[in-house]
């Protein structure tokens, strides 16, 4: 079975500026992660073909294949934390309102 997660993407204003900040984080990062502070319980299905379903302005606009978890990724403050590792597409959904 395959597992997806919804997450909120705060301060964000549309998909276009999404796309833009996971741009610039590429280029300076040279990978595009988004961190976590757990790790996800189904981390098997997820890189099954999981994807990420952002939240942008309480509506599921787009969403991004999860290519690989870096378990061993750490927080700005130095604690532990879990990366997803995302494929840079970003693929339209059809809205659907999400709180």
């Amino acid at each position: 079975m395959i597992w997806h997660i919804i997450k909120l993407s705060v301060g964000v204003e549309d998909v276009e500026h999404l796309a833009r900040i996971q741009e610039s984080r590429l280029k300076n990062e040279g990978v595009l992660a988004h961190i976590t502070r757990n790790t996800p319980k189904r981390a098997d299905q997820l890189l099954k073909g999981g994807s990420i379903y952002w939240v942008i302005k309480r509506f599921i606009r787009v969403r991004q294949q999860i290519l690989d978890l870096d378990l061993d990724a750490v927080r700005d403050d130095g604690r532990p934390a879990c990366a997803l590792i995302l494929d840079p597409h970003l693929q339209r959904t059809e809205l659907r309102a999400s709180r």
